[in-house]
């Protein structure tokens, strides 16, 4: 029997928390890194695409977009925040915290310790469809071939994908 279409759309979090949605995207030997943030009824807080032009493997690439979040979130002082990407295995090494002693576990480990400040903080798994904004961002930043920031008052290239999250 197939199964009913799933409705890939932004939710809300829990208590009152931010959203945060990471992403990443390796094309050839650039990378591009998309972050949004939305407070807990979806209003836009900011975020950032960024342009990287150096050539790395996709896992780290991701635990980058995670930790470029999470200072995203530090530098705006949140304190309740719910991050969400689509990459299973950093879900599964925060969720499971074992000591990994390779590089990448190093590298894992410092992240992990800068959501120390947070109250209550989350990192859920989600599926790569129902983080089109992002994804989006990761391709328009490879495109473009820069960097930006933004806040409430987002590019007009990213409008429409935001709408259409909402729905």
């Amino acid at each position: 029997n197939p199964r009913p279409p799933r409705s890939h759309r932004w939710t809300k979090p829990p208590n009152e928390a931010i959203k945060i949605n990471a992403d990443a995207t390796v094309f050839d030997s650039v990378v591009g890194i998309g972050i949004i943030t939305r407070d807990h009824d979806g209003f836009v807080l900011g975020g950032r695409a960024i342009f990287l032009d150096d050539k790395m493997d996709i896992e780290w690439v991701e635990a980058e977009a995670l930790r470029e979040s999470i200072m995203w979130a530090s530098n705006n002082n949140v304190t309740r925040a719910v991050f969400e990407i689509d990459c299973a295995s950093l879900v599964n090494r925060f969720k499971s915290r074992w000591e990994d002693i390779s590089i990448f576990g190093f590298q894992l480990k410092e992240i992990f310790g800068l959501l120390e400040s947070f109250i209550d903080v989350n990192i859920e798994w989600v599926a790569h469809s129902s983080n089109r904004v992002v994804d989006n961002l990761c391709k328009l930043t490879i495109n473009k071939r820069c960097t930006f920031p933004f806040n409430m008052e987002y590019p007009s290239d990213i409008y429409g994908l935001i709408l259409a999250d909402a729905c």
